[in-house]
């Protein structure tokens, strides 16, 4: 009864900072991109010649094509590590070279990465933190049915 006792604590132990590591890691993530997102308004306000000299429907695809960089960017990191670089240049050089010089447009692009990878971050998070559930309820169950 004590080895059951033991085991059940230790198995709720692990869950219980499986969670609350999960947790920590999100609000680490959450801060990172506020102070990006932050950086990247003000870059955005401090520069306004680029923006003024596009029409609004330009200035708006230059948006939409940045957000779009941006998700293409954090997507590179599903493919191996040696080839997320090439991915990167790929994307920047074949679909977005009319914006190569455009500091608005990388600033956007930059903001959507990061967003991306919040959510990414937050979700493996909150994966992480139901499995560690899952095998302590697992766990548990198997010590007790193994009592009776």
């Amino acid at each position: 009864m004590k080895k059951v006792l033991a085991f059940v604590s230790c198995a709720m132990f692990v869950a219980a900072m499986t969670v609350a590591c999960g947790h920590k890691n999100a609000e680490a993530v959450d801060s990172t991109v506020e102070e990006t997102v932050e950086e990247v308004a003000q870059e955005c306000t401090a520069a306004p010649v680029e923006a003024a000299a596009m029409s609004d429907a330009d200035h708006q695809a230059m948006l939409d094509a940045a957000a779009e960089a941006g998700r293409a960017k954090c997507n590179c990191y599903k493919t191996d590590a040696a080839s997320v670089e090439s991915c990167i240049k790929s994307i920047l050089s074949q679909s977005y070279a009319a914006y190569e010089g455009n500091d608005e447009f990388k600033a956007a692009m930059e903001a959507e990465y990061q967003s991306c990878i919040k959510e990414k971050a937050t979700a493996a998070a909150k994966d992480a933190a139901n499995e560690g559930i899952k095998k302590g309820a697992e766990a548990l169950s198997n010590a007790l049915n193994k009592k009776n």
